[in-house]
């Protein structure tokens, strides 16, 4: 009953938001906790679908059934808001496939995303991932460039009417920028949020680039992030510090999406996952799921374990 209510508290707030849609972007109609999805990339693999052959983002126009499968199986373990097939969907990326296809994959994914949660409550996520390319001067890219392109991907997610939009797997902080930037430019009004990939370093954290925390986070505050979290590599529990750490900085609703393994480590039991996102919660989180590897069944043990409390 209480997972009952938060979906439809969501749902109103969505409807309300959409009716007053050009005015400042915020996160206030967030539920105090929301279990987000988990890996979609990964359950899509794990169907059999072969991402040799073709990117993953190209399975909204040539497989929408298996993707439509894989939103539907997080809904139905008790995700309150699924992401978007979209990680590696923006025009750099893509290229570097010889794909083109940029607006049909984002929109079609989208279209997918908001059947799975029609009716449902769900709120649907516009999922955002690296270009794939590396800033100055630690590489070659074209800052404009990169700024255009998240700016695109952006435009065609909020056409495709998602909800917000969640830049994930954030590690050089002048990408980062450009994609908050092009977000706010593709997606004017829309919330977003963006998240880090790190791992431990000392007793603190660096991005998986060697960046600081602290330098990663400033470019998320001075860019006024409407949400700010973490993403991959670490598993719930290594994760809690960092959580705690970005909580602690950040003014804004902050997210967290574990992997289901510690780094270079076998994959956790859904028990043992369960328990870390209780615990994310507890640090502070507004809003945990899981990111590459995390099933279904892992999903639907972390819904029933925060059934019996957060702590």
């Amino acid at each position: 009953m209480e997972f009952d209510l938060a979906r439809l508290q969501i749902s109103e707030a969505l409807r309300y938001r959409r009716r007053v849609s050009g005015t400042t972007a915020s996160l206030g109609y967030l539920p105090e906790r929301l279990l987000l999805d988990g890996g979609c990339g990964t359950s899509l693999i794990a169907r059999g679908l072969d991402v040799r052959a073709e990117p993953t983002a190209l399975w909204n126009i040539t497989r929408p059934d298996e993707v439509r499968a894989v939103h539907h199986g997080f809904i139905e373990a008790g995700a309150a808001a699924i992401q978007t097939n979209t990680f590696v969907a923006n025009r750099l990326a893509l290229e570097a496939r010889g794909i083109s296809e940029v607006r049909a994959c984002n929109l079609a994914a989208a279209a997918v995303a908001r059947e799975a949660a029609a009716g449902s409550g769900v709120m649907v996520i516009g999922n955002i991932g690296p270009s794939g390319q590396v800033p100055p001067p630690q590489g070659d890219a074209n800052l404009s460039q990169l700024e255009e392109t998240f700016a695109e991907q952006a435009s065609y997610l909020a056409a495709g009417g998602v909800d917000l939009l969640h830049i994930e797997t954030m590690v050089h902080p002048k990408e980062m920028r450009a994609a908050l930037r092009g977000a706010r430019e593709g997606a004017p009004g829309m919330p977003v949020v963006v998240s880090i990939a790190c791992r431990a370093s000392g007793d603190s954290f660096k991005s998986t680039m060697g960046f600081a925390i602290d330098s990663m986070l400033a470019v998320a505050i001075e860019e006024k992030a409407d949400g700010i979290g973490a993403n991959c590599m670490l598993c719930p529990i290594e994760m809690v510090p960092l959580i705690e750490l970005i909580v602690a900085k950040a003014s804004v609703p902050v997210f967290a999406k574990p992997t289901i393994a510690p780094d270079g480590g076998a994959p956790l039991y859904p028990d043992e996952f369960a328990e870390g996102v209780a615990r994310l919660f507890a640090a502070g989180a507004r809003a945990v799921g899981g990111c590459c590897g995390t099933s279904f069944k892992d999903i639907s043990t972390a819904r029933r374990r925060l059934d019996r409390g957060y702590r």
